[in-house]
C-alpha cells in the first residue's frame, strides 16, 4: 500500500512539474490568436510571454531556497494556488494589460513548483532513487518543453486561446489534491532559519536585469539604453550577490559548488541542452505556421515527435548511464544535439516532410541523453550537503 502511495503521490507532483514547464511554451503559438482579439501589435502581446519569463527567472531560487527552509510541501501548495487561480484569471482577462499582470502572478506560482518537485520526490522514494527519480523530472520536464507547440496547435484548432490558460486549472486542481492529501511536509534540516534578505533582493535584481535585456533587447533595440543598461545593472549585481554570498554566515547558495568542477560542468550543459530544445521548437514552429502556412495542428503533428523521442531517451540514457557512466552518456547526447541542430538548419522549404520529423526525432534523442547532466549535478550537490 506504501508503494502506491508513493506513486500515486509522484504523480501529484509530476502534474504540477508538466504544468508548471508545458506553459513556459505553449502561449507561443497562441500570440497571433491573442494578438487578433485584443487588436494589439506583436511587441506589446509579447509581454505575455516577458512577464511570465521574468517572475520565473527571479523567484525559482528564492522559492527553493524559502521551501528547504520553512517546508516544500506549504510552498509547492501555495505554488499551485497561485499557477491555478491566475490561470483562471488569464481566460477572462479583460485586455492585454491585465492578462499580463495575471501572467506574471501565474509565472511566480510556477517558479515556486518546478524547483520544489525535484526535493520532494527524492523526499518519498529515497536517495538511493535518485538517478530514476532526476531522470523521471527530466524527462517529464524536456516533455513539457517540447509538448508547448503540439498541444497548443490541439487547442486552437478545436477550442480558443482562452483554453491554454484553462487547461491549467483541472491540472492544478488534481495535483494540490493529490499533494496535500499524500505528501509529507518536508524540509532541508541542515538550512538555517534566517533569511538571507540581501541575497534574495541583489539576485533577483541581477535575474531580472539580465533576463529583462535578452527578452526585450530585439524590440528596444541591443544598443538602446534601456538594454544596455538593464543588462549592465545585472552583470553588476551578479557581482554583488557573489561578494555578498561570500562574506555571510547563511548564504542562500553555497558557491563552494561552483568549485567541484563536475558540478559545474553539468549545470552548463543543461543549461545548453534547455536551449537547444525550446528554442527550434519555437522557431519549427513559426516557420511551418508562417512560411509554410501549416495551420496550427499540423505543425504540432510534426513537432510532437520530439516530445516522444524525449520521453524514450531519458530512461534509455539512465540505463546506459548506470553501465558505461553519465560522462559518457552525457558527451553523446551533446554530440547528437550539435549534429541535431546542424541538421535542422538546413532545412529549407522545399524539404519534405519526413525528413523534418526525422531531423526532430534525432534532436529529441540527443536531449534525452544529455539530460543525464542533471542527475550529476545533483549527486554532487548532495555529496557537499553530506559533508
Amino acid at each position: 500500500m506504501e508503494k502506491i502511495i508513493r506513486k500515486i503521490s509522484f504523480i501529484g507532483l509530476s502534474i504540477a512539474m508538466f504544468m508548471g514547464i508545458l506553459d513556459s511554451t505553449i502561449v507561443n503559438i497562441a500570440l497571433p490568436s491573442i494578438m487578433n482579439h485584443f487588436s494589439a501589435n506583436l511587441t506589446d502581446t509579447s509581454w505575455i510571454v516577458t512577464t511570465y519569463v521574468l517572475a520565473l527567472a527571479i523567484f525559482t531560487v528564492t522559492s527553493a531556497k524559502l521551501a528547504d527552509q520553512y517546508g516544500r510541501k506549504k510552498l509547492m501548495l501555495l505554488g499551485l494556488t497561485l499557477f491555478g487561480g491566475f490561470s483562471a484569471a488569464c481566460m477572462f482577462a479583460p485586455s492585454l494589460f491585465w492578462l499580463s499582470v495575471f501572467r506574471f502572478v501565474q509565472g511566480v506560482g510556477g517558479a515556486i513548483i518546478t524547483p520544489v518537485v525535484l526535493p520532494m520526490g527524492i523526499e518519498i522514494f529515497g536517495k538511493e532513487k535518485l538517478p530514476l527519480i532526476t531522470s523521471a523530472v527530466g524527462a517529464i520536464s524536456a516533455l513539457a518543453a517540447a509538448s508547448g507547440p503540439p498541444l497548443g496547435g490541439v487547442i486552437l484548432r478545436y477550442f480558443s486561446w482562452h483554453w491554454i490558460f484553462g487547461l491549467n486549472v483541472p491540472l492544478a486542481l488534481s495535483s494540490f489534491l493529490l499533494i496535500s492529501v499524500l505528501v509529507k511536509e518536508t524540509r532541508d534540516e541542515t538550512s538555517s532559519k534566517k533569511i538571507d534578505w540581501l541575497g534574495i533582493l541583489s539576485l533577483s535584481l541581477a535575474l531580472f536585469g539580465i533576463t529583462f535585456g535578452l527578452l526585450k533587447g530585439r524590440d528596444y533595440g541591443w544598443s538602446s539604453l534601456v538594454i544596455s543598461g538593464s543588462l549592465l545593472c545585472g552583470a553588476i549585481m551578479i557581482i554583488v550577490f557573489i561578494l555578498i554570498e561570500k562574506r555571510i554566515s547563511t548564504p542562500m547558495i553555497d558557491l563552494k559548488l561552483f568549485k567541484i568542477f563536475p558540478f559545474t560542468a553539468s549545470c552548463l550543459v543543461y543549461f545548453i541542452i534547455a536551449i537547444a530544445l525550446i528554442c527550434p521548437s519555437l522557431i519549427m514552429n513559426y516557420f511551418l505556421q508562417n512560411v509554410l502556412n501549416y495551420s496550427a495542428l499540423s505543425a504540432a503533428l510534426v513537432i510532437a515527435p520530439v516530445s516522444l523521442t524525449v520521453a524514450v531517451a531519458m530512461p534509455l540514457g539512465t540505463k546506459l548511464a548506470a553501465k558505461v557512466g553519465a560522462a559518457a552518456v552525457n558527451f553523446s547526447g551533446m554530440l547528437i544535439v550539435g549534429l541535431s541542430l546542424l541538421l535542422l538548419a538546413l532545412i529549407k522549404t522545399n524539404t519534405p516532410k519526413i525528413i523534418m520529423i526525422i531531423f526532430l526525432i534525432v534532436h529529441g534523442l540527443g536531449f534525452g541523453f544529455a539530460n543525464q547532466s542533471i542527475v550529476s549535478a545533483i549527486k554532487h550537490s548532495l555529496k557537499v550537503r553530506a559533508v
